[in-house]
């Protein structure tokens, strides 16, 4: 089984600094099918993963995408305003022998308690990737 996965949905995107966790476009998938949404996502999708891939833990600094989540373990959100606002959490960990940013989570954020489940979730999903690579 393969423990990390490259970006396929919604637009193949091939980058050597960035994964995602197995279960992340499934979830993903879920939030745009349908949504109207989908077209204006990826476009700004793509964006955030190419100034992801050029400035990597400094990503931060373009803080109406990016932010360092507060009290959490190194976690980032990456943010799309829209109809929909999508939240996506990553973290940089290490991976074959680099730092690499790896998608965790996606999910609406509807209300400030949306983002503590999705921490959880990120997390625990966090955990289990360390057991596969240790």
């Amino acid at each position: 089984m393969k423990v990390l996965h490259n970006i396929i949905y919604p637009e193949q995107f091939y980058s050597a600094k960035i994964y995602t966790h197995p279960k992340f476009e499934e979830e993903l998938k879920n939030l745009l099918e349908y949504s109207g949404y989908e077209e204006k996502f990826i476009r700004m999708y793509r964006q955030r993963l190419k100034f992801l891939e050029k400035y990597h833990t400094r990503c931060y600094q373009k803080r109406d995408w990016f932010e360092i989540l507060k009290r959490t373990d190194g976690l980032y959100s990456m943010k799309f305003k829209g109809p929909k606002n999508i939240r996506i959490i990553f973290k940089f960990v290490g991976y074959n022998n680099q730092n690499i940013a790896l998608l965790l989570c996606a999910f609406e954020e509807s209300s400030k308690s949306s983002y503590k489940e999705a921490i959880h979730i990120a997390q625990k999903r966090l955990d289990e990737i360390r057991e596969l690579l240790d």
